[in-house]
């Protein structure tokens, strides 16, 4: 999955309400609460929901951030890479990183449960 794929379904803000759910489950999996007002109009304000969590937890209990990088399959290794190049703050940037991960998660979902794509 390309990020060019990516990039285009967040400006067309496909996808919006299951990469939402999908950030949901994978929070309260490592126990925190995923309360973002809804309806969750764009993808600019998922990120910063998401930016706003990864910031309190950076701060309060960053073995949680670790398990849900692990949870989401977002490899630490892509993170510093992406922090080299990157302009934002960190728990901007790793908010990005976990909601462009879990965007990717449910196109790929979408993709292969379409039988002529199996």
């Amino acid at each position: 999955m390309d990020l060019i794929k990516i990039n285009d379904a967040i400006m067309a803000n496909k996808f919006l309400i299951e990469t939402t759910c999908q950030l949901e489950k994978d929070f309260l999996n490592i126990g925190v609460n995923f309360d973002i007002r809804r309806p969750v109009r764009d993808y600019k304000q998922l990120f910063l929901f998401a930016s706003i969590l990864v910031n309190n937890l950076t701060k309060q209990d960053p073995k949680r951030i670790l398990n849900l990088l692990y949870r989401i399959d977002l490899p630490k290794e892509k993170v510093q890479s992406e922090m080299q190049i990157s302009t934002l703050d960190f728990s901007e940037l790793l908010a990005e990183l976990i909601v462009k991960r879990e965007l990717q998660k449910v196109i790929m979902k979408n993709y292969y449960s379409k039988p002529e794509n199996q």
